[in-house]
């Protein structure tokens, strides 16, 4: 055999910093994987998470996802990627928080959202294609941010009409 040969059957070797991407990336998969699909479901064809479970913990539960969930996040910002892909895998994440802490719906939206396994396929999207451009990621944070001014506004509007509407029935 010719080396030439041998050197196009061998496994092309990974610098120190792409060994360190992978191992990276290999240990958010298995995280992503045991918070959002490690438990099948019988009957439905469906799997949850650990996160699903410790979420029904009223309390400590979402933000103890919440917080292991952020470590995804902290390991993209550590691999490189850039910054408006790790805001928005933050906003995924704040956003899987927020609703999480409200009863039932937030359990019922765990169930369906599955905030790591996102953060995870936006992680090896921009992986995969380097040189994507990051315009679906600024619409993504700029979208989420307007819907949180906007629910902002409408709780504020409430507030003040309530408020305005208790002092008026004292004049």
């Amino acid at each position: 055999m010719l080396v030439r040969d041998r050197l196009r059957t061998q496994p092309r070797i990974l610098d120190r910093h792409e060994e360190r991407r992978a191992h990276s990336l290999a240990e958010v998969e298995s995280l992503a994987w045991l918070l959002d699909s490690s438990i099948p479901v019988p009957g439905k064809g469906r799997r949850l998470g650990i996160d699903a479970l410790i979420g029904l913990i009223p309390g400590f539960g979402d933000v103890a996802g919440g917080v292991i969930g952020l470590y995804v996040v902290w390991r993209a910002s550590r691999m490189g990627l850039p910054g408006i892909v790790v805001a928005r895998m933050l906003v995924t994440t704040l956003v899987d928080m927020a609703i999480g802490v409200i009863p039932f719906l937030g359990d019922v939206f765990d169930f369906w959202f599955k905030s790591n396994t996102r953060n995870l396929n936006i992680m090896r999207g921009h992986l995969q294609q380097p040189d994507r451009s990051t315009r679906d990621d600024w619409l993504g944070v700029l979208l989420v941010v307007g819907a949180v001014v906007a629910v902002l506004a409408v709780i504020g509007w409430l507030v003040a009409s309530a408020i305005g509407a208790f002092f008026g029935l004292f004049s």
